[in-house]
């Protein structure tokens, strides 16, 4: 357990008693204690990277599956060419949003004229 010591601008670590060691050789010891801090912090950081992109492929996975089961005939599609058929429904989508709103005007439209004839 280390002790640490507070003066107005800077923190400073003395090592416990059960620590202490020669202070000819001290300098060295607090850095390779240092180095070995850092590369655990390293290897842990990894694991956690590892991990992170182990949960960001499941995600990105199930984003495709549900994308299969959108897309008509998706399941029987890889990856690229899912994409492109995407693409191709999401226009084909849009074209039959823009024929509805079309309809729907006109038939408003009749409406309001069969109104004004008194039909």
């Amino acid at each position: 357990m280390e002790k640490t010591l507070a003066s107005s601008h800077t923190k400073r670590s003395l090592p416990s008693p059960s620590t202490a060691v020669d202070t000819s050789s001290t300098g060295f010891n607090r850095r390779t204690r240092q180095r070995l801090s850092d590369a655990t912090a390293s290897v842990i950081s990894e694991d956690d990277d590892e991990d992170e992109e182990e949960e960001e492929e499941e995600g990105v996975e199930e984003k495709i599956e549900a994308l299969q089961t959108i897309v008509p005939g998706g399941t029987s599609l890889g990856v690229d060419a899912l994409f492109e058929e995407t693409a191709s429904y999401i226009l084909a989508l849009q074209c039959q949003i823009n024929a509805i709103k079309v309809l729907t005007s006109f038939i408003e439209r009749c409406e309001k004229d069969d109104m004004k004839f008194g039909g």
